[in-house]
């Protein structure tokens, strides 16, 4: 007797959760870099141009945070409103 396994599982194909896996990786790489880049930013203005627009130094990584990732907060800042 022959015994045949279906192996193949209806709904999910392998090149499309590689697919899924590589665009969430890309955007993730996006948020990330857009985060970098808005805190480098920030750190190297001035005092005073920081003070023009309203902003602490102390606040220049939360601000750089909601930028690229919204209002998603990280754990550590959950409940330090």
């Amino acid at each position: 007797m022959i015994y045949a396994a279906n192996l193949i599982q209806p709904g999910i194909r392998l090149r499309e959760w590689f697919e899924a896996g590589r665009t969430a990786a890309a955007e993730r790489e996006a948020r990330r870099s857009a985060y970098v880049r808005t805190l480098q930013e920030l750190e190297n203005t001035s005092d005073r141009d920081l003070a023009d627009i309203g902003i602490s130094r102390l606040s220049i990584k939360e601000i750089a945070y909601e930028t690229a990732y919204g209002d998603q907060r990280p754990s550590r800042f959950v409940g330090a409103q």
